[in-house]
């Protein structure tokens, strides 16, 4: 069998197990929709991408934002259930203050308080 045929490729609408809302295929830039592009959430359904042979299928939180050294961006989801960690690459109609949010976390949640930097803070 060849690596083409082992790809599930989803071009199929579904329910967003986190939100409930209805995700539709992609338009263009990528063959699965792997994450709902309102919450950011997915579901543990890979062992490799796009095989749909994880027995898991829990869902995956997004936890933060990984850019490339192109400049594109991905999710890091982590898994509710086991705890993998996984990468999506964002999708052009994903919301963009969902991906603020996760992008913006680490520095709203400092783990010193900003008056021990030595700098001014603007």
């Amino acid at each position: 069998m060849s690596r083409q045929q082992k790809i599930h490729i989803s071009t199929e609408s579904f329910i967003c197990v986190n939100c409930g809302r209805t995700v539709i295929p992609l338009d263009s830039g990528g063959k699965n929709r792997n994450h709902c592009p309102h919450c950011l959430h997915s579901s543990h359904e890979d062992i490799t991408p796009g095989d749909r042979r994880s027995p898991c299928k829990a869902l995956m939180k997004p936890i933060g934002i990984w850019v490339k050294e192109d400049g594109e961006w991905c999710i890091i989801h982590r898994c509710e259930r086991c705890g993998i960690l996984r990468t999506n690459r964002i999708a052009s109609d994903d919301n963009e203050g969902s991906l603020l949010k996760i992008a913006l976390a680490p520095v709203s949640a400092l783990p010193f308080p900003l008056e021990v930097l030595s700098c001014k803070v603007i």
